[in-house]
């Protein structure tokens, strides 16, 4: 068993008031500041100067936020980790449910996520900055996200699509050059109102990252949206549509994606599966309490997996309700850290909480590659 501190903080301002906060909050609070300040072997002035260059093109806001991020860490810009690794491990599972299939006659997103707990920032963030939408969403290196919901009921969430993409050695290659998904991801949140307008922003987004993002918005539609090597491909629902849910693990699930890729991992196929069958076990009424179960239910049956050494472990799991604005978030992927509950309408309070984890190894064959076809 292991203990880790989680955190509740809000951003508020212009982007570099709000990143000079959260960079001075870091270098107080977090035990992983080295990490976001250590540079990146390889990234000099020329690449710095590029990846800021894309962000101002596609992200709004972003390089004003790591100036004052940097400032408040009090470093240079160019030693922030951030430029190297977004400028191009998680393995995650989330699904997303129309109002047909639900008690509530909401639309509800349901995930897990799943990484290695040194490397997680377990960090929530409630952002309110000049110029974006408010939204609330938990954070990779401070200024990414990797899920969240914002004041228009837009729920973006992401699981890798097949082996992950970055600058990390061991990593696959990123095939064009583009961004990561939690800079993808951060800029729908502060910029799209719905499914509609993300899919319209992502259409003009160069993306490095192999990603499922799933989208969900208030107006009842939803959408599975696969990057793999610089190609795109989506599949959007509505109440009228045929199938009401939609789920994503970590392989390609649109039939031109799997064409370039057709290979997956065990554990992967076998959440998918898991997750299809829960879905399709009645005609519709799941609630937030059924979800909740579900996520924190022991892999296989379940998608709560254990295995943080081997980059496999829950660090987190919610449940969004994209029409009452509101998050319900567990920590750890144990139900003994208990569940939080998080609304756009009220600000956060600086707070720090302690969490259990339990680690475990992972059978190897979890990770052996077959056909998904």
């Amino acid at each position: 068993m292991k203990t880790i501190t989680t955190h509740t903080i809000e951003l508020t301002g212009t982007h570099y008031e709000a990143g000079y906060h959260l960079g001075t909050w870091m270098s107080v609070h977090s035990p992983h500041k080295h990490i976001c300040t250590a540079g990146f072997p390889g990234l000099g002035a020329k690449e710095t100067a590029m990846a800021a260059d894309l962000f101002s093109s596609c992200c709004p806001g972003l390089n004003e936020e790591l100036a004052g991020f940097a400032d408040g860490l009090k470093t240079r810009p160019e030693n922030l980790v951030y430029y190297a690794m977004t400028w191009l491990h998680p393995g995650c599972s989330h699904m997303a449910l129309l109002p047909s299939m639900t008690s509530n006659s909401h639309p509800l997103v349901a995930r897990n996520y799943e990484f290695n707990d040194e490397m997680e920032d377990f960090t929530l963030i409630r952002t309110c900055i000049k110029d974006t939408y408010t939204h609330i969403g938990t954070s990779v290196l401070g200024i990414g996200r990797d899920d969240g919901l914002n004041e228009h009921g837009l729920s973006v969430t992401m699981s890798s699509c097949g082996f992950p993409v970055g600058a990390n050695p061991g990593m696959r290659r990123p095939a064009v050059t583009g961004l990561q998904f939690w800079a993808v991801i951060r800029t729908l949140l502060d910029t799209c109102r719905d499914v509609k307008e993300s899919l319209e922003r992502l259409e003009d987004m160069p993306i490095a990252y192999n990603m499922n993002l799933i989208l969900v918005d208030r107006g009842k539609n939803a959408a599975l949206y696969e990057t793999l090597d610089g190609h795109k491909a989506y599949k959007s629902i509505d109440p009228s549509s045929r199938d009401q849910y939609l789920f994503a693990a970590n392989h390609p699930l649109l039939n031109e994606m799997i064409l370039r890729e057709s290979q997956a991992m065990e554990h992967s196929l076998v959440r998918c599966q898991t997750m299809e069958h829960f879905l399709t076990k009645k005609k519709g009424g799941y609630g937030q309490e059924e979800l909740k179960q579900f996520l924190l239910t022991p892999y296989p049956c379940g998608l709560s997996c254990p295995f943080y050494k081997d980059f496999f472990g829950t660090t987190k799991s919610m449940v969004i309700d994209p029409e009452e604005l509101t998050m319900d978030l567990c920590w750890g992927g144990r139900e003994e850290n208990g569940w939080r509950h998080f609304s756009i309408h009220e600000p956060f309070c600086e707070e720090s909480r302690s969490i259990t984890i339990c680690n475990k190894p992972a059978p190897p064959s979890i990770f052996q590659n077959r056909s998904s076809i």
